[in-house]
């Protein structure tokens, strides 16, 4: 994949390396071409985009998910964090707060004879059906700004620690926001990261005025039937130079206790949330403290399955399990609204959820980090850090940068 394609406007295409977007084994990539339409939310509007008119209503745009899924569609975008006007009673985020504002809620919809799949391998060919994909490599000049500094970023940890202190939370998630100058191919870009970063849940979205690109490793729900699942990820450490320096560090992680201890916190945190949409007695982790090994650094994951209440529906599950805990924080309602005091942000798609949803109401949705926003000329990308009473503020500071290094590396920033 050597060349540079644009996408038609409204299509997208989802990468797994291992195991993620897909059901089985015979997939690792859904490639969708051509939407039928959109819808997208603005403040209380929900707006159906035709692409030749548009209507609006003011209803929660899951309930128009449900609906064009049940008649046949594909549904693939994303649901932002500031989405949880919709799912937490009288929490609102800060209108003040700077940055680019995206739709809470944005999905494509497509018919079926638009879907795609097949192994990566076999994925140029399909790119350069009917030269529909071939674009023009363009020139690269980054510039990069952050939304907080290193002395603000410090603050910010040491005010969380005080409310860990109060007793207000035992966790949260303290996020920065990035800005680059960025004159390349979009689709590029995205296989500039994803060949960096190999992850299960790659995605290039086009959603005409802006791109998105996300190179999340986090599965944040996935239903099949009635069983869903959560792998929620806490704790990281960079990889080494040598094999044995990367075993030392992987051990380090495993062993670390504030790591563990912040793993279980979101683990309990997630086992409550299904428990709210899951058949009693069925909620149980299956995978504890585990560690994946990425090309930048480790994270330590862990997995929790439950059975789903007969005549939950989509809208049930997201409303009582949105925003994801991972990138919150416990317990999960002060933290949301200790993250609106501390940070001075919108997190748009960051931290929010994004995915396939298929007409049969099974879905798949990855936890909103890695991501990178393209508009015009600018990119937008955020990284974060979970904070602990045992948090050094400057370590979790060195934990935002780290993050952001497979960007950097994949874009040429210096």
């Amino acid at each position: 994949m050597n060349r540079s394609f644009i996408f038609p406007p409204y299509s997208a295409l989802f990468l797994d390396s291992c195991g993620g977007w897909c059901f089985d084994k015979a997939s690792s990539f859904f490639l969708f071409k051509a939407a039928a339409f959109s819808v997208f939310s603005v403040g209380e509007r929900t707006v159906i985009d035709h692409f030749d008119r548009k209507e609006t209503c003011f209803c929660n745009p899951l309930y128009l998910l449900e609906y064009y899924l049940c008649r046949g569609y594909f549904a693939v975008g994303y649901i932002g964090y500031e989405f949880l006007r919709f799912t937490e009673d009288g929490i609102t985020t800060n209108v003040k707060k700077k940055g680019p504002v995206f739709p809470g809620f944005y999905f494509l919809f497509f018919e079926e004879s638009s879907v795609s799949g097949g192994r990566i391998e076999n994925l140029d060919g399909f790119l350069n059906q009917d030269n529909v994909f071939q674009g023009k490599e363009l020139r690269t000049d980054i510039g990069f700004l952050s939304s907080v500094s290193k002395e603000m970023y410090l603050d910010m940890v040491r005010r969380a620690r005080e409310y860990i202190a109060k007793g207000d939370i035992y966790q949260v998630n303290l996020s920065r926001r990035f800005s680059l100058c960025v004159d390349k191919d979009p689709v590029s870009c995205f296989f500039s990261i994803y060949r960096v970063q190999p992850v299960p849940f790659g995605c290039y979205i086009d959603f005409g005025d802006f791109k998105l690109i996300s190179g999340s490793m986090e599965l944040f729900l996935r239903k099949k039937g009635n069983k869903i699942i959560t792998k929620p990820i806490k704790g990281t450490i960079r990889r080494g130079d040598t094999e044995e320096s990367d075993n030392l560090l992987r051990a380090e992680l495993i062993n670390s206790e504030k790591e563990r201890a912040e793993n279980l916190m979101i683990v309990d945190l997630m086992r409550n949330d299904l428990s709210k949409i899951c058949r009693y007695g069925t909620v149980r982790v299956n995978k504890l403290f585990d560690v994946e090994p990425y090309s930048t650094l480790h994270q330590m994951v862990s997995e929790v399955e439950g059975e789903l209440e007969d005549g939950v529906s989509i809208s049930d599950i997201i409303i009582k399990t949105f925003p994801p805990g991972s990138v919150t924080g416990a317990p999960k309602r002060r933290a949301l609204e200790i993250i609106d005091e501390l940070e001075p942000h919108l997190r748009g798609p960051y931290c929010g959820v994004l995915g396939i949803f298929f007409p049969s109401g099974d879905f798949v949705l990855s936890v909103g980090i890695r991501i990178l926003v393209l508009k015009g000329k600018e990119g937008i990308f955020w990284t974060g850090s979970g904070i602990v009473w045992d948090s050094d503020p400057v370590k979790e500071y060195e934990e935002t940068v780290l993050k952001a290094r497979f960007i950097k590396i994949a874009l040429g920033i210096v």
